[in-house]
């Protein structure tokens, strides 16, 4: 098994709003593995999707989907919006029900529970860039 990353940053615009992404190995070459976007035109927006974070979780599963199944999801870094009216981050809870209800379960670190249940470890982590 093989750790990799995920960090998200997006661009709010006058007219649109744009969400980038890159997965990198959690390695000493920190070569990207997948890298996309996401843009969206603001007056044909339905912003519910991404008030929730649940574009993010998309855009993570199209990782999964692409990606070897030896690779473990190991953090997500996500740049908090400065209009979080138009663009929030997902909580842990709704990403860890996200996984489960995906049947992504082993593509993420994860311990058993007192319950035999599996907890998942992969670290969310909110950034607020400034500029």
């Amino acid at each position: 098994m093989e750790l990799f990353r995920i960090r998200f940053i997006n661009k709010i615009r006058p007219d649109t709003l744009e969400i980038r992404y890159r997965a990198v190995l959690e390695s000493h070459s920190s070569d990207t593995i997948f890298e996309g976007h996401q843009l969206f035109l603001r007056s044909y927006l339905d912003p519910t999707i991404l008030k929730s974070g649940e574009v993010a979780l998309k855009a993570i599963y199209n990782i999964f989907s692409a990606t070897p199944k030896n690779l473990l999801l190991d953090q997500v870094s996500f740049e908090q919006s400065h209009d979080r009216s138009l663009l929030e981050v997902p909580s842990k809870q709704f990403f860890d029900q996200y996984i489960q209800d995906n049947n992504m379960i082993d593509r993420v670190i994860t311990h058993a529970g007192n319950d035999g249940h599996p907890i998942i470890d992969t670290k969310l982590v909110t950034e607020l860039r400034i500029g």
